[in-house]
């Protein structure tokens, strides 16, 4: 009797994760198959559709992650907070503000580049204050996002250890790669961008916001309107910042790893993030979240982590 009743509760504890693995399996199959249904603009198509809610496209040319012209991102503007607050968004990123006054105001030009959570990537963002603001006060100013006309031409490359990972090239306020499922670290990572301004002396004025930077002078060139920038270095921060900094490194580097493994047997983006999609939405949603930069008040933050936004969006959906 007793050991009857033994088998009945091991029956009743082990059929569910049984019953609960046959069905995930069933699934993982059913939506392995539909992915490979799908034609290739078909899936191209889907995955901007889903993206599109948190400010961000597909570039199948780069295979990558890259922000939308009129991502929601842009009414927020930019304040220093956001880089020091990154980390905890699981961002390990190298940040390179440089300031200048031009035309009544003080611009902000910064370039990123580092490890997103599961994605490496690189970023170049055009702002400025509304007047002129005392050097003192550049950490704690709100910037606002550059107009569509007073956006310059940006090109940029980003290498890791002399192997280029993509390369862009557009009229943005704020231009943006991310390659999903890779793994960097901020000093493996080199960005070499050139900014085409409108007039010759605004090119000067963010050339003289360079040399105030702190950074020798082989690290940027001036020719007529076109500045270029080699940003191949890596400030050392505080002890318990570059420890925290690690801890979260280890974390993102086993998302990756976790990440490629749960997409197998896909080994491109759009079937990898479909897959996931067709499997488990609301996870399709924290993989998409999941270090794609949100530049914004604490609110898209906070919707980075969560995926608050744009559910309805992301809501499953027939194909």
């Amino acid at each position: 009797m007793n050991q009857l009743i033994r088998i009945l509760i091991c029956i009743a504890v082990l059929l569910p994760s049984a019953l609960f693995c046959i069905a995930v399996m069933i699934r993982r199959k059913k939506a392995k198959r539909r992915v490979r249904t799908m034609t290739r603009q078909q899936k191209i198509q889907l995955l901007n559709e889903l993206a599109e809610p948190v400010g961000f496209c597909y570039k199948e040319k780069n295979d990558i992650f890259s922000s939308r012209p009129d991502a929601w991102q842009r009414k927020y503007g930019y304040e220093a907070f956001f880089d020091r607050a990154a980390v905890t968004a699981n961002m390990v990123i190298d940040a390179w503000p440089v300031y200048f006054d031009y035309d009544g105001r003080t611009w902000m030009i910064e370039f990123w580049k580092g490890q997103y959570g599961i994605n490496t990537g690189a970023e170049v963002g055009i702002y400025h204050a509304k007047e002129i603001v005392a050097p003192h006060l550049y950490r704690v100013t709100h910037f606002d996002a550059a107009e569509d006309y007073e956006i310059p031409l940006i090109r940029y490359r980003l290498e890791r250890s002399g192997q280029t990972l993509f390369e862009l090239a557009e009229y943005y306020w704020w231009l943006t790669g991310f390659c999903m499922g890779s793994f960097s670290k901020p000093q493996e990572l080199h960005l070499s961008a050139a900014i085409t301004f409108d007039s010759v002396s605004m090119a000067e004025a963010f050339y003289e916001g360079l040399k105030r930077s702190g950074q020798p002078k082989n690290r940027y060139r001036i020719r007529r309107n076109e500045v270029a920038v080699r940003f191949d270095f890596s400030r050392q921060p505080a002890l318990l910042t570059r420890l925290h900094r690690s801890v979260i490194q280890c974390v993102n580097r086993m998302l990756c790893r976790i990440y490629r493994i749960l997409a197998y047997p896909f080994t491109e983006t759009p079937d990898r993030l479909l897959f996931f999609y067709f499997q488990a939405p609301s996870w399709f949603r924290h993989v998409l979240h999941q270090g794609t930069r949100h530049d914004g008040s604490k609110e898209s933050k906070t919707d980075m982590v969560c995926g608050r936004c744009g559910r309805r969006a992301f809501r499953r959906r027939r194909y």
